[in-house]
């Protein structure tokens, strides 16, 4: 009896041992200028853990003394921050300049526009918000050569079909 009281309790100091060694770490994430970034990535390095930051550019994160948050959004250069003894840390991330045009192809196989032998049909969004129309299907109508959009039934949320150059793509 004595051996399993004795085993009982260093089993409950070594849970309570590994439950102490996590910590809530809380910060904000902003850019050079010192504007929150919304929506950036913070995972902990080596493992599958990670938040996101809300559109404040917060963020909670359980993690442990000797934990490398890596902090990284778009437009912005990867950043990698020790967890020391501090609670709360604030992380500014540089811009890393120009974002580049990709086309994904068939079997999503990526290539710069100026690798393609063919054209490419591009739309940016100032194009379907001019037209201030309600949803995204119909502000595509007449925006791109061979797309056929049909829209089932009426209402609200009707469902609509969009089909590229013919059935089979």
């Amino acid at each position: 009896m004595r051996k399993i009281l004795s085993l009982l309790a260093v089993l409950m100091l070594w849970t309570v041992s590994v439950i102490a060694q996590n910590r809530v770490i809380t910060g904000q994430v902003k850019d050079d200028k010192g504007d929150p970034i919304p929506f950036a990535s913070v995972t902990i390095k080596g493992t599958q853990k990670g938040t996101q930051t809300d559109a404040n550019g917060n963020f909670r994160i359980e993690a442990k003394t000797g934990d490398v948050l890596v902090i990284s959004a778009v437009g912005s250069k990867e950043r990698e921050v020790a967890v020391g003894s501090s609670n709360s840390y604030n992380v500014s991330l540089d811009k890393s300049g120009a974002l580049q045009e990709v086309v994904v192809t068939a079997l999503g196989v990526q290539k710069q526009p100026k690798e393609l032998g063919y054209s490419v049909a591009r739309v940016k969004g100032s194009d379907i918000t001019e037209a201030k129309v309600t949803n995204l299907q119909n502000g595509l109508v007449g925006k791109v050569s061979g797309l056929n959009v049909t829209t089932a039934n009426n209402g609200v949320f009707a469902d609509t079909r969009i089909v590229l150059r013919g059935i089979r793509s």
